[in-house]
């Protein structure tokens, strides 16, 4: 048996008993992509430039083949078990039961949003009786910044049976107070319900230090009154 190979053996049977350190994990989980190396000094030196292995399975490509000894096929393993984790995790997340509310939603949103450790944004769209029928999540750019694009939102509110629509985003090492950028993405969300019928109920900001809601805070009245279809036609109700 070659050398590496017993290595791999002991490895895989401290695996097992659940024995392994961090970087071991990560040793053990590259063993498939670097077939006849030693991946032992791939981990260290991976985690020494992101910081943990989960910092390392939420990198991207492009900066993942910056450490020597990572190559495109390396990155691309990473990626997928770092992908496969965050669609396990949304698998078995909790989920919301009864009729919507702001404040009744929140513990809820605390309680799904306390471990992710990247920025997410995530839309739940709502029956006609206020109940959570469908959830989509529309980013997961990287730990601090996301992207969410007006077409793919559009298609989501047009879902069969939705009739509402709650916005719920995070900052993971931020403040739970919401920036120009959250600003700009809750009036953008308003418009999109608003040409498609849907009803924009709130932009629920979830951080480590509390949370932040554009309805409780009053603010969701406001944006929806001036970013609406019938404000920009000219045809809302004169008082």
């Amino acid at each position: 048996m070659a050398l590496h190979e017993g290595h791999r053996q002991r490895m895989y049977e401290k695996a097992e008993k659940g024995a392994l350190a961090e970087h071991e994990w990560l040793e053990v989980l590259l063993f498939g992509a670097i077939p006849r190396k030693n991946t032992n000094e791939i981990a260290h030196r991976l985690i020494a430039q992101f910081g943990s292995a989960l910092d390392v399975f939420l990198a991207s490509s492009e900066d993942l083949q910056k450490v020597p000894g990572v190559g495109p096929s390396v990155a691309a393993q990473i990626r997928a078990i770092g992908h496969f984790y965050r669609e396990y995790k949304e698998i078995t997340a909790p989920q919301y039961r009864g009729k919507f509310s702001s404040r009744d939603f929140l513990p809820f949103v605390k309680q799904v949003y306390k471990d992710i450790l990247y920025e997410v944004v995530d839309l739940y769209l709502l029956d006609g009786e206020g109940r959570v029928v469908k959830k989509r999540r529309f980013s997961v750019e990287s730990i601090c910044r996301v992207k969410v694009l007006p077409e793919d939102v559009s298609s989501f509110l047009l879902s069969e049976g939705a009739s509402g629509a709650v916005m719920v985003h995070n900052h993971p090492y931020g403040e739970a107070i919401p920036s120009d950028s959250d600003d700009r993405m809750t009036k953008n969300c308003q418009m999109l319900c608003s040409m498609h019928n849907r009803l924009f109920c709130d932009h629920i900001i979830y951080a480590p230090n509390g949370m932040y809601s554009y309805y409780l805070s009053g603010r969701m009245k406001d944006i929806s009154q001036n970013y609406s279809v019938c404000k920009f036609l000219g045809d809302e109700e004169e008082e």
